[in-house]
């Protein structure tokens, strides 16, 4: 991923950086290193700014402040301490530098693994794509199509929004550390479970395969889209915010944000829809490659094979929206679940490639 080839380059920056240090407290730099020095500061700002900071670390910042005189001096330096007649003296300081300057190249590519470590993650699919990712904890992400996630994880929660789709969630349990999933409108937070959540416009719907999952609003004031970091170009953590009540949803139950505002804590049990056993199937079928439906309108038939293919599908007769379908479909089979509806006497009218509409019968 482009996130571990960044780390890369990085650190191999601080590797050569850290080489150039050491050989200018060993004093060993020549007319032609001190070119090759310059040479290589001016590749890029990067190897610039990395040597300044490594140089800073190590106490030696004073030598790169003025490149051409300041290094020249340094050099001096080191010449003097070859001429000093007593091998032992003059070795040690190069040793205790060489040491000093071990450990502070260690700190520095600890430090840039850090930094590189809290970039959030982002992956995504592309419409009729899925994917399954296996996250640093453990926890697998099964991501439904044209959906993206970016996982953010610190010491004490593991965070991750969705920014688009939908995506199945099978954590792995560590009380320590909460997995909290947000998007633009609620929060739903778990520490060993299975679940899912879709983000459709500016509604998240829930849905606890296994376990308990704590699901509430996002305050009002956090921002809806967290704003981006211009200089280090990272996605920020939505800032501290009043508690909002959490209803907690158990195995078999769904809820959207929109029922949360009149879902209270004291009456969650008896308002929360629960799921039958085949009607959460029906909504991982997904994960399989199906698309199931059981007395669907047509309307969001249409919703779910537009959002699984590049297709455009028009319903041209507004009294079709209602018409109850059902079937199970392979989720790229466009053609097939076109011939179904047919089937049911609805005249499928083909526009182009991939434009259709849809219109009643004229014996309907």
């Amino acid at each position: 991923m482009n996130n571990q080839s960044t780390i890369d380059t990085g650190g191999e920056i601080v590797s050569e950086a850290c080489a150039w240090i050491a050989q200018l407290e060993s004093g060993e730099m020549s007319a032609s290193d001190m070119a090759a020095l310059r040479e290589w500061m001016g590749r890029s700002p990067a190897h610039a700014s990395e040597i300044r900071n490594v140089a800073d670390l190590s106490g030696q910042l004073s030598v790169l402040t003025e490149l051409a005189s300041a290094i020249d001096a340094t050099a001096g330096v080191g010449h003097e301490l070859r001429k000093q007649p007593n091998g032992i003296r003059a070795a040690a300081p190069i040793f205790a530098g060489a040491l000093t300057l071990t450990i502070v190249c260690s700190i520095a590519i600890f430090a840039l693994w850090i930094r590189a470590d809290a970039t959030p993650k982002i992956y995504k699919t592309a419409v009729g794509e899925y994917q399954t990712i296996s996250l640093a904890d453990g926890t697998s992400v099964s991501l439904n199509t044209a959906s993206q996630i970016e996982v953010d994880f610190n010491d004490t929660e593991r965070r991750v929004r969705l920014v688009a789709g939908e995506a199945l969630f099978e954590v792995a349990s560590n009380p320590k550390r909460p997995f909290v999933v947000y998007s633009n409108t609620a929060i739903a937070e778990a520490v060993g479970t299975s679940f899912v959540v879709r983000l459709r416009e500016a509604v998240t719907e829930l849905a606890v395969v296994e376990g308990v999952v704590a699901f509430s609003k996002l305050p009002l004031s956090v921002e809806a889209t967290p704003m981006r970091n211009a200089r280090e170009n990272a996605v920020e953590r939505p800032p501290a915010a009043d508690p909002v009540p959490r209803v907690i949803v158990r195995a078999g139950q769904a809820l959207t944000s929109k029922e949360l505002s009149i879902v209270t804590a004291s009456e969650a049990e008896s308002k929360i829809p629960v799921l039958s056993e085949r009607d959460l199937q029906r909504k991982l079928s997904w994960t399989d490659g199906f698309l199931e439906f059981s007395e669907t309108p047509l309307e969001e038939v249409v919703e779910e094979l537009t959002r699984h293919n590049a297709v455009s599908v028009e319903i041209a007769d507004p009294a079709l929206k209602q018409l109850k379908f059902g079937g199970i479909f392979r989720t790229g089979d466009v053609d097939q679940l076109l011939s179904a509806l047919e089937g049911l006497g609805v005249v499928v009218e083909k526009q182009s490639d991939n434009t259709y509409q849809l219109h009643l019968s004229d014996t309907g």
